[in-house]
Parts: structure tokens; C-alpha cells; sequence
């Protein structure tokens, strides 16, 4: 394989701990925002958005739907807006009296949603994304993460919204070749879980759902919810592909499901290794940081480029497995700090300014197909740690 630079990606810019009052506050950065809603078929996306489109929250959000159907019990005002500067297809949305817009997604990429932002009366808060209930979001995230064609726009996080009675029976849905199926692709892509249908599920149940999708996506935040009702500081301001707070804070040093012996013949399968019956071998691996010189955070790139660009490990050549998502929190024993973030096999290291430094150990986490101790084995022994 021809050598080549990684991936660029675009810099994030930094922003303050300011509070202000206006709803721009609620992300204090000059870009706006934009929010990737993921969920399997009937799992409550689609109530989710017309909760947004309807409840008085004073923010101008706009939602870009696949079908405006969902959306004919809203009193809206259809509006036309078209670049006067460009020949391209004119932008169809709904204005809602809370202030929202509302538009198709179908057929609509980057560079029309930043036209809509742009030109929409009054400006716009926060642009939330509706993705299709059968979609990978894995190439959809890296290509709104990114693409130059950004511009004025941000990638704050994934939100997921899942259908708790059935998400487990849709997490062990096989895949011909033992592929990965989408909904293990949706929560092992996703920074907010939205456990969704709280009231058709026994307390013995949740229990069971959130150790299994934990075992997936340790890094998540998880909020239950009824009728997909959730506040907007749940699913907004995630700063997930920027801020290592969710990962300092995960504690466990793996989730990776191994085979256990003991029996599940009883109806109560919350222990976590039941959770293998469910993700059909997706897992994750947590692997603990000490604090790096010059020389290891060097091989710790080298790593990351060979198991995601030509996956394999660098020393023994042996095939690696299929990574969905890589997190990271490094610290460096010059005072440096940095955050990983990988979708597949786009990575970015990004040094964290000193404003936004954390406390807590580095660590590097991995989400994929059989992840295992393999893994963490050869991390450490070419990091040198």
C-alpha cells in the first residue's frame, strides 16, 4: 500500500465557558451547530421531531426530515428560499409558529442545508439531521464531520433514539456473512441514546437494554424517555467530536463480552454477558492511558493508521477488526493534552487548549467487530507502554 497523510480534517474551533441569554448561548461557537438523529424503524424519531416542531422552547431549529408527512397536523407556512447568487434548485421548507423550520432531507446534501441556514429569515439556532431507519450513519457522520462544504456549520454529536421493547430482538437480527446489521451500526455510532417507550417495558427489562447497549457504546450518555420526550440539553450542546467529557468519565476498562459457561435458562438475562446473544460480536474496548512522552503519542498515531487505513497491527501483520469508532483522551508529559475521534478509518488527534483541559487518566476507546484484549495487547506493546 502507497504511504499517504491521513485524512484531514477540518479545526475545530474552541469556544468560551461563557453563559449569555440568547438561544445562541446554548453552543457558544460562531458556527452553527447540527445535530444527526439515528434510530431504527419505529424506534420514535419521527415524535421526537414533531415534539421539537411543536413545543415552545425558544429556539429556531431546523429540521431537515426524509417525508414531510409526519408533519401535516402542524399549522405551518410553506416558504421558498433560492440563492439569488446561484443557479441551483430552490429550498422548500414549512415555518412552524415556534419559530422552526422544517424540511425534506431526500436528495438534499451539505451545501443545501448551509444555503437554507443561510438564508432563512431570522437566522436558525440549530439544524437537527433525520437520517432514514435503515441508514449506516457511520459514512454519513464522517462525511458531515468532515467536508469542507461545512462552512458555517458544526457537527455536534449523533442522537439515537431506541425502540426499548424490541431494540434487543433488532441488535441480534443476523446479517448474511455475519455483517454488521444497522442497528448495532446506529448505537455503536451514537454519542446520546434516547431509551425510548420507558412505559411498555418492565424496570427488569430497561435494566437488560442499557447493560446491552452499554456493552456496545460505553462512551454514551442514556436518557430514558416516553413518547421521546427529552429536553433539548439532552440531545444539544454534546460537543462529542471536540470534548473528551464523556469518555474521562467512563470508568469500566472494558465491555469486550467474552463466552461464559454459566447458564441463562432463567428469564432474567441482565448480566452483562447475555449481552453477546444480542450484538452478535460487536463490542468495545477501553484500554488505560499513562501519561505519554514525544516518542509514544508519535506511535500511538503510527497504531491508529494501521489498524484504521490498512487494518492490520503494525508488528505482527495479522488482519485487526473492524473499527466503527475510536475515542480517545491522551496526555502528554509536557502538559499537552488531546482528543481522539474516528469514524472508521478517518481519525483526528486534536490538542485540547488549555481552557479545556481535563482531569482524569488517558484512555483510548475502540468500537467494532470482536474487539478484544488482541487489541489492547498490541497498542501497548508498539506504544512502548
Amino acid at each position: 500500500m502507497e504511504d499517504e497523510d491521513p485524512p484531514q480534517l477540518l479545526d475545530v474551533p474552541s469556544s468560551d465557558d461563557e453563559e449569555a441569554g440568547s438561544s445562541r448561548d446554548l453552543y457558544d461557537r460562531p458556527k452553527i451547530p447540527l445535530t444527526l438523529l439515528t434510530g431504527y424503524l419505529g424506534a420514535g424519531k419521527s415524535t421526537l421531531l414533531d415534539y421539537i416542531l411543536k413545543e415552545e422552547h425558544g429556539y429556531k431549529i431546523a429540521v431537515c426530515m426524509n417525508d414531510f408527512g409526519d408533519t401535516t397536523d402542524i399549522e405551518a407556512k410553506s416558504l421558498t428560499l433560492s440563492d439569488p447568487n446561484s443557479q441551483s434548485t430552490t429550498t422548500e421548507f414549512l415555518s412552524l409558529p415556534n419559530g422552526c423550520l422544517c424540511c425534506s432531507f431526500k436528495d438534499m446534501g451539505i451545501a443545501a442545508i448551509e444555503e437554507m441556514v443561510a438564508n432563512a429569515p431570522g437566522g436558525i439556532d440549530w439544524v437537527m439531521v433525520e437520517l432514514t431507519g435503515v441508514a449506516d450513519p457511520g459514512p454519513i457522520v464522517r462525511s458531515f464531520w468532515a467536508n469542507e462544504e461545512m462552512g458555517d456549520l458544526i457537527l455536534d454529536g449523533v442522537v439515537c433514539v431506541v425502540d426499548s421493547r424490541n431494540v434487543l430482538k433488532q441488535l441480534a437480527e443476523q446479517r448474511e456473512g455475519d455483517e454488521i446489521n444497522e442497528c448495532q451500526k446506529q448505537v455503536a455510532c451514537a454519542d446520546v441514546i434516547l431509551l425510548n417507550k420507558l412505559d411498555l417495558v418492565t424496570p427488569e427489562q430497561m435494566k437488560e437494554v442499557e447493560s446491552t447497549i452499554r456493552t456496545i457504546n460505553p462512551t454514551l450518555r442514556v436518557h430514558h424517555t416516553t413518547q421521546s420526550k427529552a429536553p433539548l440539553s439532552d440531545l444539544f450542546n454534546l460537543r462529542a467530536f471536540s470534548d473528551p467529557t464523556a469518555l474521562t468519565s467512563t470508568k469500566s476498562t472494558t465491555n469486550h463480552v467474552q463466552n461464559h459457561d454459566h447458564d441463562h435458562s432463567s428469564d432474567d438475562c441482565s448480566h452483562p454477558s447475555h449481552a453477546q446473544t444480542h450484538t452478535n460480536g460487536i463490542s468495545t474496548i477501553l484500554i488505560p492511558l499513562p501519561t505519554l512522552n514525544q516518542k509514544q503519542y508519535f506511535r500511538l498515531n503510527e497504531f491508529l493508521e494501521s489498524i484504521l487505513w490498512d487494518n492490520r497491527y503494525p508488528i505482527s501483520k495479522k488482519p485487526s477488526p473492524e473499527i466503527l469508532r475510536s475515542k480517545g483522551y491522551i496526555r502528554l508529559d509536557d502538559g499537552r493534552e488531546y482528543v481522539l475521534q474516528g469514524v472508521a478509518d478517518l481519525f483526528e488527534l486534536k490538542e485540547l487548549p488549555g481552557s479545556e483541559q481535563k482531569e482524569g487518566q488517558g484512555k483510548v476507546v475502540f468500537i467494532g467487530k470482536n474487539v478484544g484484549e488482541e487489541v489492547k495487547v498490541a497498542l501497548k506493546e508498539f506504544v512502548g507502554i
